[in-house]
């Protein structure tokens, strides 16, 4: 008798987790993405992050899916990159975080030379690895805040940044990931 119970008390507790990993795989979508933890989404899925939160360290998104493809229309919007997306969709896959509804102001980030054509709180970005000034940049924001987590750049200005947020908040083009050969951190 109590050998039956033990295997009816085995089998209900396998089935308790089976169910339990069939829901956890079910309720990947919607999960909590980003954060101070950097949590990934799942394959296929992107972190959609809340609007016009952009200066904000460590914000948490949730997991949505996204497709292959985006549509090619859709109401445009503004990214806190400065960026005008296509849509939603665009912006996701992007990974960047949505400043608000329509396009930026100018349709796109502003061209530079220099930070010296960029307002106050932007910096001169140059595509990464060039570190020209030869051809034009794009007058980026500069975050405010920065989380600490530890995934070394290199700038152009040959410092080694802990983050790709501080680097950013220097003012400085990105050189390559990972740390300057020989370059003393920063921060």
């Amino acid at each position: 008798m109590c050998r039956r119970a033990l295997i009816h008390v085995l089998l209900s507790l396998g089935l308790v987790v089976l169910f339990g990993a069939v829901a956890s795989v079910e309720a990947q979508t919607g999960q909590t993405c980003g954060g101070i933890a950097a949590l990934k989404c799942p394959e296929g899925q992107a972190c959609k992050f809340p609007e016009n939160q952009c200066n904000v360290a460590d914000l948490a998104g949730t997991c949505v899916p996204v497709p292959e493809t985006c549509p090619k229309q859709g109401p445009p919007i503004c990214g806190c990159d400065g960026v005008t997306y296509a849509n939603e969709c665009e912006l996701i896959k992007a990974g960047a975080r949505p400043r608000r509804q329509g396009a930026c102001q100018g349709g796109q980030s502003k061209s530079c030379k220099s930070n010296a054509d960029c307002t106050g709180t932007e910096f001169c970005e140059f595509k990464a690895g060039t570190c020209s000034e030869k051809g034009a940049g794009k007058c980026m924001e500069k975050p405010e805040i920065c989380t600490e987590i530890f995934q070394p750049v290199c700038g152009c200005d040959n410092k080694t940044y802990s983050n790709d947020c501080f680097r950013r908040q220097a003012g400085v083009s990105l050189k390559a990931t990972g740390e300057c050969p020989g370059a003393k951190k920063p921060y």
